[in-house]
């Protein structure tokens, strides 16, 4: 198969350095190339009823290859299209994508996976991440630059979703995030551990402090299956060694839905409990048992969409010590997609025609979801799965997290860019008459807890730290020293403050 190409017309980069474009296709407005969008069926390629019966990684690149080629019949049949949105399609078209990424390189020499698969049990989606490199003129090295796209699969093998993670520039591939500055390497000790029953046996990090302890300890999981692989920062690394700075243990892993992604979604049934919860609790198992950590002071940390989870995991633990929730999701699960691309669209403050049309899309898909979910609509005709769903048809996590009988810490970063703020706000309306809820806000922060004024932008490429004194908060309120402002004003909120 011919990989290079030339492209005749050269469209400027409309997106320059902007970190994760999170579109279903519409990255450019070109008018010579809007295809023949009638023409275009959403039908279903020939593939087995199982799910995810083919190699996701060579449908992926037979995807690119396709475009690259100027082979569109091929790459337009292999679309999702009810997924997609054909207002979308048909306003851009994929030879007007392709012509984006291949505007000042347009010679694709090599194709790679980037990254491990990853498994969205939420929209049932199979996640694999390429590497493209290209040239100008496919022999100076000088000139070599390599985008990553992210390309998500439906579990009949069309493409359901992609996106571009880091478009062409001269920084080349984003860096590995080095330790964290204020961590001194002597402070702590590493090591590897394994956990869990086969088939779904997981890797982790133990992290110790030095002493002779008992030391409290806290289970760290992370944004799940649909983050991995996105940014050269690891937040989950900053949190364990910072932690252990102040005397904190911890245990973080990369749960199945990476871990074991394919597996994980060919499983006929796959729901919360296979996506977070059994982990989860594994994992606590697991460092309850570890020398040196106090088992009656073990907690669960967890970010973003993992959150979603902790509740449940918790109100089937009843000897956990507490959670602490960084940027919590709230509401109905199958809302997720739309209202963090809504939130996402706004970083840049103005919310353009395409993006809108994404979020219109997933919106539309969120509703057709819930009413299936709800034994109101035909699952088979949205080419998801439902039993994630059904599980979690009357699931609000802030809502189980108001009856829990243990301690509660909400930490957020007041800057946009993924978690709406009504998240926050639905957190704290329903834990703020708990005395024994905390809260604290952290200013210029974004949703992994990065001070952005501190970031040079591309934010998706910037090496950052979670901010050290996020670390010395959760310490602080593990050993039970906190303030005793109450959360009726917003400024308590950037001290620190809890319900009651």
């Amino acid at each position: 198969m011919r990989l290079a190409r030339r492209a005749n017309v050269l469209l400027p980069l409309a997106i320059g350095l902007v970190g994760s474009v999170v579109l279903a296709l519409a990255l450019i407005r070109s008018a010579d190339t809007v295809p023949a969008c009638e023409a275009v069926t959403p039908a279903a390629a020939d593939f087995e009823a199982a799910p995810f019966a083919f190699d996701p990684e060579e449908r992926a690149r037979t995807f690119v290859e396709a475009m690259a080629d100027d082979d569109y019949e091929t790459a337009y049949g292999m679309l999702a299209l009810e997924q997609l949105g054909r207002g979308g399609l048909c306003e851009v078209g994929l030879e007007g994508f392709w012509l984006v990424v291949a505007a000042n390189h347009p010679d694709l020499i090599a194709i790679e996976t980037f990254s491990p698969l990853a498994y969205d049990a939420s929209s049932d989606h199979l996640r694999v991440v390429l590497r493209l490199t290209m040239s100008g003129n496919g022999q100076a090295l000088e000139s070599r630059r390599d985008a990553y796209t992210a390309i998500n699969l439906t579990p009949d093998g069309r493409i359901g979703w992609f996106s571009y993670l880091s478009i062409l520039t001269d920084l080349g591939p984003a860096p590995e995030s080095p330790p964290p500055p204020y961590v001194p390497p002597e402070a702590f000790d590493e090591f590897r551990v394994t956990f869990g029953k086969a088939p779904w046996e997981l890797a982790g990090t133990l992290t110790m402090p030095k002493g002779q302890g008992p030391f409290p300890a806290v289970v760290i999981i992370g944004p799940g299956g649909g983050f991995a692989g996105e940014s050269p920062n690891r937040w989950d690394r900053d949190m364990a060694q910072g932690l252990a700075t102040h005397g904190v243990a911890s245990l973080r892993f990369a749960e199945r839905s990476v871990t074991h992604a394919l597996s994980a979604a060919r499983q006929p049934m796959f729901t919360l409990a296979e996506e977070y919860v059994d982990d989860a609790l594994a994992a606590i198992g697991r460092l309850r048992l570890t020398p040196r950590v106090d088992p009656a002071r073990v907690y669960l940390l967890g970010i973003s969409v993992a959150s979603f989870a902790m509740p449940s995991v918790a109100s089937l633990d009843p000897d956990l010590a507490g959670l602490v929730l960084i940027s919590p999701s709230s509401g109905y699960v199958w809302d997720s997609a739309w209202r963090m691309q809504q939130e996402h669209a706004k970083v840049d403050r103005t919310v353009s025609e395409s993006e809108q049309h994404s979020i219109e899309v997933l919106k539309a898909r969120a509703a057709a979801i819930e009413a299936a979910a709800k034994e109101d609509g035909d699952p088979k005709e949205l080419g998801v799965r439902i039993a994630y769903h059904l599980d979690l048809a009357s699931y609000r996590p802030e809502n189980v997290a108001r009856y829990l009988p243990i301690p509660m810490f909400v930490i957020i970063g007041d800057r946009v860019g993924v978690s709406p703020i009504e998240d926050h706000e639905a957190w704290l309306s329903s834990l703020r008459r708990r005395g024994d809820a905390a809260f604290r806000a952290y200013k210029g922060h974004v949703h992994g807890l990065f001070d952005v004024t501190k970031l040079r932008p591309p934010a998706l490429r910037s090496v950052g730290h979670v901010d050290e004194e996020v670390m010395i908060d959760i310490a602080a309120w593990i050993d039970g020293d906190w303030p005793e402002l109450s959360c009726d004003e917003v400024e308590h909120w950037y001290a620190g403050c809890h319900g009651g």
